[in-house]
């Protein structure tokens, strides 16, 4: 308590107001590195309002520039406000919910206004306190609560951010009840205890939660990356470059445990010709339609990917050849039966399906048969399931051919 009471609280304010700056510069500088989410611009804004407005009341509090204390003080408290607001509009914005950047700035403005005109705000240091402590509480509690409650796959980052919310939530609402209890308070720049252990969290408040968004934003775009990499940009399936783990993975896990794993090949019939009349715009709407009947009709286990234009394959765990062929003719009435909405017609493909030999082939073997089945199932008219069993069937793994 002693080395607190040794802090001066006009140097605290403006060391504070830099670690604003730090939040500003470091969301600006992410944005520019190109995360462009708009949550940064919320929170680049949030650092710019907080210090401006600690350096503000520093100022012309410390120095008498001329302007009446009380205008100062509602000024400087409009800002402090305002970054809140901002700090929660960035969060509902990076959740997925309208920023509610309006509001926010009414109750930013409202708390200048309250500053300049009601008496007991501008005039009692303990009312300040009592009104903005339960404020910035809110809506540090709301920011924080939503950002713990966000499914995604960076949930631990958020979570992190959240806490530093919700530390600082639960510090104002201390604030809060001392103000309640005692009358001590006296001026912003008060030897207080209190005033000054609010510039001092005020400080880690900033500072740490500078770290905890930049960790998350990086970490969000990380997945992104990932994403980018092993998913196809048009359809969201998996892309060619990851099948070779997925596959390899699979077919590791059917020779371990003795399970079937069947691969299923599937090709838009006479698709140059959706291109040629309705355009390439067209074609890849026809394409993500297409994909994204095949996905619907999919388990959990099971993982689709797209291998170019307008090919796909399927990988069916646990799932043995005739089993997947009624899968294959599943998915064939689904990409079938209802007209695609960027042309109003009916678009039809061709599946081969397979089954993967346990113990004596690699998974490309059993790709390569898939595909030559595939390829049959389009000589022989288009829109049908051809499943190939391995090169040497015995009598009780026939072709099978569903028309």
């Amino acid at each position: 308590m002693e080395l607190i009471r040794q802090l001066d609280t006009a140097t605290l304010a403006f060391v504070t107001g830099l670690a604003g700056f730090l939040l500003a510069g470091t969301m600006a500088g992410i944005r520019y590195a190109g995360t462009r989410d708009a949550a940064l611009v919320y929170w680049g804004l949030a650092g710019l309002s907080f210090g401006l407005g600690h350096q503000f009341g520093h100022l012309f509090l410390t120095l008498g520039l001329g302007l009446p204390t009380p205008v100062v003080v509602a000024i400087a408290n409009g800002l402090i406000s305002l970054t809140h607001g901002l700090l929660l509009a960035g969060v509902r914005t990076y959740t997925g919910r309208r920023s509610g950047i309006v509001p926010l700035v009414g109750l930013s403005l409202a708390v200048v206004a309250a500053g300049l005109t009601w008496p007991e705000m501008r005039d009692v240091m303990r009312s300040r306190v009592l009104l903005l402590s339960a404020t910035y509480m809110s809506m540090d509690l709301c920011a924080g609560w939503l950002l713990w409650r966000w499914p995604s796959p960076v949930r631990r980052f958020q979570r992190m951010a959240a806490a530093v919310f919700v530390f600082n939530s639960s510090f104002l609402a201390m604030r809060f009840a001392y103000a309640w209890a005692t009358d001590g308070l006296s001026g912003s720049f008060a030897k207080d205890p209190s005033q000054i252990l609010f510039f001092v969290v005020s400080l880690v408040f900033v500072y740490v939660l500078t770290l905890a968004l930049a960790l998350l934003m990086f970490r969000s775009k990380e997945i992104e990356l990932q994403r980018l990499v092993h998913r196809d940009p048009l359809t969201g399936l998996f892309n060619r470059r990851s099948l070779f783990e997925h596959a390899a993975r699979e077919q590791a896990r059917c020779e371990r445990y003795g399970t079937p794993l069947s691969l299923l090949m599937l090709d838009i019939d006479a698709f140059k010709a959706v291109n040629d009349t309705h355009g390439h715009a067209a074609g890849d709407a026809v394409i993500c339609e297409t994909a994204a009947r095949i996905a619907g009709g999919l388990r959990d286990v099971d993982t689709a990917f797209r291998l170019g234009g307008e090919e796909f394959l399927v990988l069916l765990p646990s799932t043995a050849l005739e089993a997947a062929v009624a899968v294959a003719e599943r998915l064939r009435t689904a990409v079938s039966d209802t007209p695609v909405a960027a042309t109003g017609e009916r678009v039809t493909a061709s599946f081969g399906v397979t089954e993967l030999v346990r113990g004596q082939e690699g998974w490309e073997a059993a790709m390569r048969r898939a595909d030559a089945a595939l390829y049959r199932a389009k000589d022989e008219g288009r829109d049908r399931v051809s499943a190939l069993p391995a090169a040497t069937p015995s009598p009780a793994t026939a072709v099978i051919e569903v028309t």
